[in-house]
């Protein structure tokens, strides 16, 4: 057999006990040192005309929270040749096969101020959508 070259163990020079003179030894190519965080910045204060004029103008008031009162509408659209009005409200009407079709009823309901925010499909041949609009003062 052929006898093996020692090789010097440098890896476990480095990682177990390298000294403070053999870290600085290092070559350090290819690294930078890090960047100074930068300063705080002042915040910006608008600008007026002249001093004077701000102090003498008021500040401005917020106005106070409006309490907005919502009123809902159900409407169920059944297939009968198109999509009809069948009931609103859990009124069914009584010539629902003879009554608007969704397309018109939605035109109509939105020159009323009315808003569509949900339908679904509960039913085969059957749509239920959920209507919302501000509270008209009685």
């Amino acid at each position: 057999m052929s006898a093996r070259k020692q090789t010097p163990d440098v890896l476990g020079d480095i990682l177990g006990g390298a000294t403070a003179a053999d870290a600085a030894a290092i070559d350090m190519v290819g690294v930078e040192p890090p960047k100074p965080a930068p300063a705080a910045r002042k915040p910006r204060t608008p600008r007026t005309k002249t001093a004077k004029a701000a102090a003498a103008a008021p500040a401005p008031v917020a106005p106070p929270p409006v309490q907005v009162e919502w009123e809902y509408r159900e409407v169920v659209f059944r297939d009968y040749r198109g999509w009809r009005v069948r009931s609103v409200n859990g009124r069914e009407l009584s010539n629902w096969k003879g009554s608007t079709s969704l397309t018109d009823y939605l035109a109509q309901a939105g020159a009323e101020g009315w808003e569509m925010v949900s339908i679904t499909d509960p039913r085969h041949n059957e749509k239920t959508a959920y209507f919302k609009r501000i509270k008209l003062a009685p």
